[in-house]
C-alpha cells in the first residue's frame, strides 16, 4: 500500500501539528490579568487542542495504509472513516481555539462597553481597536474555511485547509490578546516590541482620523453617536438557538438545560415555539456566544428585521454593505 506522490507532496508541506499545545503559546507574549475562570477556560481550551492533534494523527494514519485506488474511489469504509476522524480533528481544533478567543474577546468587550456608559472615546486605543478588528475578521476567515470543509472531496486538500484555518485561528487569538493589553494598560500604551507589530503609518490609513494624532494628555474626548443608515429591509442580526418546540416550555424547564445569564427569546414560527438567545452583529461573535452558551445543540440563526433568512443570505447581505 502506497500514498500517492501528489498526497505525500501534499502531507509535507501542509503545517501538520507536530507538537502539543501548550498555554504559553497563547499567552507568552502578554502582560495581562484574567479571572480564574477564564484562565480556566484557557486551560480547557488548550486540552481541547491536544485531544485534536490526537485526532488529526489517527486520521493521517488511516490515510497512510489506504492504497491509489482506495483513495480515488472514496467509497471504502475506512476511507470514509479517515474523513470522518478529520473532521472531528477540525471541529476540536475549533472549539478549542474559540474558547480562547472567547476569553480574549470577552474582556475586550468589557473594557468598550464602560467606555460607552460614559459615552467616551479613548483616543489612545485606535491601535488596540485595530488589533480588535483585525482578530475578529481573521477568525470569520477560519470559521468560512472550516463550514466548507465538509464539501471538500480529497484528503489532502481537506487536511490543508484544516490547518490553514488553524493557523488563521491563532492570528486571531493574538490579535484579540494584543488589543486586550494595550485597553488594560490604559491610559498608558508601551512599546511592546511584537513580531510583525502594526506601524503608525498602517493605523493612520487605517483610521484616518484626526484624533490619532491628538496630543498624549488629551485622554478622552467626547463624541456624538453614529448615525448609521439603515439598509433597505432592515438591519441584520444573528442570533443562537437553543432549543425548539411544537409546545411552548416555561422558563424554569429551559433553565434545566441553559443556566447562562442572557434573557431567553420566545419566537413562534408557525407550529413551532423557538428559544433564543443573543443579538450580534456578526456570524463570528455568534458562534463565540454560541460555544460560551453552554448547550450542546445550539445553533446560530440570522434575521433581517423580523424576517429569519439563512446564514449565507445574512453573510452576503452584510458583505454587499460594507
Amino acid at each position: 500500500m502506497k500514498v500517492t506522490n501528489i498526497l505525500l507532496t501534499a502531507l509535507l508541506i501542509s503545517p501538520v501539528v507536530s507538537a502539543q499545545f501548550s498555554v504559553p503559546q497563547y499567552r507568552g507574549e502578554l502582560n495581562i490579568k484574567l479571572s480564574v475562570l477564564d484562565e480556566k477556560r484557557i486551560e480547557k481550551g488548550v486540552e481541547i487542542l491536544n485531544g485534536a492533534v490526537v485526532r488529526d494523527y489517527e486520521a493521517l494514519g488511516i490515510l497512510q495504509t489506504l492504497s491509489d485506488t482506495v483513495i480515488m474511489e472514496a467509497e471504502s469504509k475506512d476511507y470514509l472513516k479517515m474523513v470522518k476522524t478529520f473532521m472531528d480533528a477540525s471541529e476540536q481544533y475549533r472549539q478549542g481555539h474559540l474558547l480562547i478567543y472567547t476569553v480574549f474577546n470577552d474582556n475586550c468587550a468589557n473594557f468598550q462597553d464602560q467606555m460607552k456608559k460614559v459615552n467616551h472615546y479613548a483616543s489612545g486605543m485606535n491601535k488596540a481597536k485595530y488589533y480588535y478588528d483585525q482578530g475578529a475578521r481573521t477568525m470569520q476567515r477560519a470559521t468560512n474555511i472550516r463550514n466548507a470543509l465538509p464539501q471538500a472531496d480529497k484528503p489532502e486538500w481537506i487536511q490543508y485547509k484544516m490547518h490553514e484555518a488553524l493557523e488563521l485561528e491563532k492570528i486571531a487569538i493574538r490579535d484579540k490578546g494584543r488589543a486586550l493589553q494595550i485597553m488594560q494598560d490604559f491610559p498608558v500604551e508601551y512599546n511592546y516590541g511584537w513580531d510583525n507589530d502594526v506601524s503608525p503609518e498602517i493605523l493612520a490609513e487605517y483610521f484616518k482620523n484626526p484624533l490619532v494624532k491628538l496630543p498624549p494628555e488629551e485622554v478622552f474626548r467626547k463624541v456624538p453617536p453614529e448615525e448609521k443608515k439603515e439598509p433597505e429591509g432592515g438591519y441584520v442580526e444573528f442570533r443562537i438557538q437553543i432549543a425548539a418546540h411544537t409546545v411552548a416550555m416555561d422558563n424554569d424547564y429551559i433553565r434545566t438545560f441553559y443556566t447562562g445569564a442572557d434573557t431567553v427569546k420566545q419566537v413562534q414560527e408557525g407550529a413551532w415555539f423557538k428559544y433564543q438567545i443573543g443579538k450580534f452583529d456578526t456570524f463570528a461573535e455568534a458562534d463565540s456566544g454560541r460555544v460560551a452558551c453552554r448547550v450542546p445543540r445550539a445553533f446560530i440563526v440570522a434575521y433581517q428585521g423580523d424576517k429569519k433568512i439563512t446564514i449565507k443570505q445574512a453573510l452576503a447581505i452584510l458583505q454587499e454593505n460594507q
